[in-house]
């Protein structure tokens, strides 16, 4: 029985609910994204020196697109089980400075 670090947090809900940007920002990523599936990367700025991302993962359907601008609260995508999954959900992460983070410190 082996155990692996888990980089965020897992939040289940409904398959294909909505997932919402959790600040506003700039979409860096959208695509595939190996085990993670299909995902969605936020620049939300800089904090002391260091960019702060969010990444949004498993998704079933991506609905923003590299360099869109999102705000708080705007739907990104909704929720599935592609890539590493075991069922629906959204894995989110906060990073800072491209270095995963406590997401249970921001939200």
């Amino acid at each position: 029985n082996s155990k692996s670090f888990h980089s965020g947090v897992d939040i289940g809900g409904p398959n294909l609910g909505a997932i919402r940007a959790s600040n506003s920002g700039k979409v860096i990523y959208s695509g595939w994204y190996g085990g993670y599936g299909k995902v969605v990367i936020i620049e939300h700025g800089i904090v002391n020196g260091k960019p702060i991302t969010t990444l949004y993962a498993h998704m079933n359907t991506i609905k923003v697109s590299n360099g869109q601008r999102v705000s708080k609260g705007d739907v990104v995508g909704y929720e599935g089980t592609t890539g590493y999954s075991t069922g629906p959900h959204c894995h989110f992460e906060v990073r800072v400075n491209g270095q995963p983070n406590n997401p249970l410190n921001y939200i």
